[in-house]
């Protein structure tokens, strides 16, 4: 008799779902609102109750169910990968020869880059020029600055939220035509069982008729062959 060797079969534990994949989409927002709040905080660190906002602001706009926490890991891994672009940029004779691809590179540009630290420079370069100004004069002058750096920053911001928007048209206009689609074949459907309907109804009605017709010939029979039946048999009588 052959041996039976029993093979226990383990199974692999199946990998875990992530639920912190980000889309290009929530991404943008999430930057568009972070950037925002950046700015006004003077590019400094954002308040902590900023980052629930940030999440309540995705989660409305995206259906999504992001906390703070991973709100600002994002932001973070964003930064990282700003870096990393920047510095292939940066290696580079000027900036024309490398032009990055990530769709987020100007957005992030404009908040940390190459245009600012310019900025900055020449305010340091002409700050002792300021100091010989008077005190209002270089207050406005910063707040001019500080308006300019806004007013770009929501420029960059209103573009991305333009692209958002026109991806979410498209996809409604797609939404639409799959829907009317829909109701089309469903109207066929409905037109094709009506129209079958109505042929049985004729076709009982009619094996109705044919029925009833048969059912009274043969009464019209029975009745005429009575009378000469009652006729036969008196004449039968009466002769004997």
């Amino acid at each position: 008799m052959e041996d039976t060797v029993a093979v226990a079969v383990v199974k692999s534990p199946s990998m875990p779902v992530r639920e912190d994949i980000w889309s290009e989409d929530a991404t943008a927002t999430l930057i568009g609102a972070w950037g925002e709040r950046y700015l006004n905080a003077n590019r400094g660190n954002i308040r902590q109750h900023h980052w629930q906002e940030l999440a309540d602001a995705v989660n409305s706009r995206h259906g999504l169910n992001r906390t703070d926490i991973q709100c600002k890991n994002r932001i973070d891994t964003v930064k990282k990968k700003y870096k990393v672009e920047k510095a292939r940029v940066s290696k580079s004779e000027s900036e024309e020869d490398y032009v990055s691809t990530w769709p987020f590179f100007q957005t992030m540009d404009g908040l940390f880059g190459s245009k600012i630290t310019k900025r900055s420079k020449k305010r340091q370069a002409g700050a002792a020029a300021d100091e010989t100004e008077a005190p209002s004069v270089r207050k406005r002058k910063r707040k001019e600055e500080k308006y300019g750096e806004v007013a770009t920053a929501i420029e960059r911001l209103g573009e991305i939220y333009e692209r958002v928007e026109r991806k979410k048209q498209i996809g409604i206009i797609e939404l639409e035509k799959q829907r009317m689609k829909f109701m089309q074949e469903l109207e066929c459907h409905r037109m094709k069982m009506l129209v079958e309907s109505e042929i049985q109804i004729q076709k009982m009605r009619r094996a109705a008729a044919a029925a009833a017709g048969t059912t009274t010939t043969t009464a019209k029979r029975s009745s005429a062959s009575a009378p000469t039946a009652l006729s036969s048999f008196m004449t039968l009588l009466f002769s004997n």
